[in-house]
């Protein structure tokens, strides 16, 4: 087993989540957050290449609405194979 030390007002809040959703059961508890985590971390990922890009482009002195909205609809069209 695993031992980790976390603030008191954190383990009373695992505590309490791990009693009223995971009927006492840590291993379950800890299962389903590695279960979300494998889920969700493409997500967090995705998030931070989003705002790599973006300071890049701002530091590069920023993009136009017009090419924003070029780039989207050459995407598009290249996914969908339509001509929006």
């Amino acid at each position: 087993m695993i031992a980790i030390e976390l603030p008191e007002d954190i383990e009373k809040h695992f505590n309490d989540v791990v009693q009223n959703n995971y009927n006492g059961n840590v291993k379950t508890a800890i299962t389903s957050l590695l279960k979300l985590h494998k889920k969700y971390r493409w997500k967090e990922q995705l998030i931070e290449d989003v705002e790599s890009i973006r300071a890049e482009v701002r530091r590069k002195g920023g993009i136009s609405s017009k090419n924003i909205d070029q780039a989207i609809k050459k995407y598009r069209k290249s996914i969908n194979g339509s001509n929006d």
